[in-house]
């Protein structure tokens, strides 16, 4: 993927094949493209299917993890500071 990455910013074009072979699995590769065309980040080559270009909202400053849909970490709010002191008197 990483490589895959590179290419579309270094020369706005990537190997599809060659993603095929790293992963392994077409199904995968369908649901990737589908993700990356979906947000316009690429285009298949219309004379040629095996090479991606990137598309109309391809950002050279995509991350990777972006790339593969990773969600940024979700930050939890902190916690409320709970006091520690004396029971309350309804408590007894």
């Amino acid at each position: 993927m990483e490589d895959f990455l590179r290419g579309l910013r270094a020369h706005g074009s990537a190997d599809l094949n060659a993603l095929l072979a790293t992963l392994n699995d077409g199904s995968l590769v369908r649901e990737s493209l589908d993700y990356w065309k979906g947000r316009g980040w690429i285009t298949v080559a219309p004379d040629t299917p095996l090479i991606a270009l990137s598309g109309p909202n391809f950002d050279p400053r995509l991350t990777l993890r972006r790339f593969v849909g990773a969600e940024p970490p979700e930050i939890e709010p902190p916690e409320e500071a709970v006091e520690v002191g004396e029971p309350d008197d309804e408590d007894s």
